[in-house]
């Protein structure tokens, strides 16, 4: 009976209706992200099924290869869409048709197959992201596969028509077409695969949100548990009713904080660098020229880029330090104090997620926006806005976030200059229980 006593005591104190609450948002928010990834997972697994044909090998064995193309013997039709390209400009042209990806077929493509050679087809995509699921599937390898089957299909009917197989056309149709990538990024375009940038890149796109992401709990949790230890132990009070101005105190801490924060960045930043450099040059090194492809591609960052980067990560440390300062002025015991930091894990934890697996940019309106309106998002986004060129969504984010900051600021120097310091908290009720015992 003691023990129940006691297991009900204890379990009653920890939780509570702030975990509760907790508990059922940190839900829904996995929910949310789940369906925004399944979405990002049909949509590319949609794209990689439907293929965008340029033919100018105008042939019958190429109209046959084509027609195969769209209706595969005993399968599914394939979704096929013919354009016409007007120029080698590949930045331009899949501008000027709004296309991700597209296949060219060359002048001579049947020429090659009928003298029992490998065909040469180019595969042109354009990459929005680094994102994992955004880049489940390049579409080349589902484009040669259907352009493959369609060429043996074709060959094996005009073959049936005119007599049996010889030797060497038998060896050709082991591996009929060979494919030229080229991969547009931004306004520039290389011949390299693009799933080749995302195996020697990978590293380096997941570096920055693990960074981000742990300095935005570390700095959090760091501030928090300071005032609010302060606070439960009455040191502040004395702290603040010293001959010493209150926003000079608020200075000191949150210069503080940021300093140790700053310096976990520099050696975070040192030590993955080099753990991600080292896995990166493995893949790097196996391809001639693969350094300077991803720099012609604005795929690696320089010094500017890094600036950049770097101050919107100082406004979202900025920004969670002020908010730690108001939770932490919350805190009424220590328990609470890991309540409170929740609504920070939340906010980091959303968009560090959907940075990684997906592309944010393509989500729907309005879950685009939602996430747009947390304000580490943008510093999530910071790496791949400044290598694909999205310079306009980088300078709106860094905008939301000063305006943000400035709000946060004003609230926590209002809060720290006054006695709410002291008097605020969050009762869940408990105020309407301890009144209604009084009557």
């Amino acid at each position: 009976m003691k023990f129940f006593n006691l297991f009900k005591k204890e379990l009653k104190e920890m939780l509570n209706v702030s975990t509760i609450v907790t508990m059922v948002f940190t839900v829904f928010v996995m929910i949310m992200a789940g369906d925004a990834m399944s979405g990002a997972i049909d949509e590319a697994e949609e794209e990689s099924s439907s293929i965008t044909i340029c033919n100018f090998d105008d042939t019958e064995f190429t109209k046959a290869v084509l027609n195969f193309l769209e209706n595969p013997a005993g399968g599914e039709k394939n979704e096929v869409e013919y354009v016409t390209l007007e120029s080698d400009d590949y930045v331009s042209e899949l501008k000027r048709l709004d296309l991700k990806n597209v296949v060219i077929i060359p002048e001579g493509f049947a020429q090659k197959v009928e003298n029992s050679e490998q065909a040469k087809i180019i595969y042109v995509s354009r990459m929005t992201s680094l994102s994992t699921v955004s880049n489940i599937s390049t579409g080349s390898s589902s484009a040669m596969s259907l352009i493959e089957a369609a060429v043996k299909s074709a060959f094996y009917t005009s073959k049936v028509q005119t007599g049996a197989l010889k030797e060497n056309e038998v060896t050709m149709l082991e591996n009929p077409v060979e494919i030229e990538e080229h991969t547009v990024v931004a306004d520039k375009s290389e011949k390299v695969a693009a799933a080749l940038i995302i195996a020697a890149t990978q590293m380096s796109q997941m570096f920055l949100p693990i960074l981000v992401f742990v300095l935005v709990i570390y700095s959090s949790q760091m501030l928090l548990n300071a005032v609010a230890t302060e606070k439960i132990d009455k040191t502040l009070e004395t702290l603040l009713s010293a001959p010493v101005s209150r926003l000079t105190v608020l200075s000191a801490k949150m210069l503080a904080a940021g300093v140790v924060a700053g310096l976990n960045a520099i050696v975070y930043m040192f030590g993955m660098s080099k753990m991600t450099s080292s896995v990166s040059n493995i893949t790097t090194d196996s391809v001639d020229g693969l350094d300077e492809i991803l720099k012609n591609l604005g795929l690696t960052l320089s010094a500017g880029d890094y600036v950049l980067v770097g101050i919107q990560m100082f406004m979202t440390i900025l920004i969670t330090l002020s908010i730690s300062l108001v939770l932490g002025a919350l805190a009424k015991d220590t328990k609470s104090t890991q309540t409170y930091i929740m609504p920070v894990m939340i906010m980091a934890m959303i968009p560090y997620m959907l940075s990684v697996f997906v592309d944010i940019t393509t989500l729907s309106p309005v879950l685009r926006y939602l996430v747009y309106a947390i304000p580490f998002t943008h510093t999530f986004m910071a790496t791949q806005n400044v290598m694909f060129d999205n310079m306009t969504l980088y300078w709106a984010g860094l905008a939301y976030q000063f305006v943000l900051l400035v709000l946060c600021m004003t609230y926590a120097v209002k809060v720290f200059t006054s006695d709410r310091i002291f008097t605020m908290t969050i009762s869940f009720g408990k105020k309407k229980k301890q009144s209604e015992e009084h009557e």
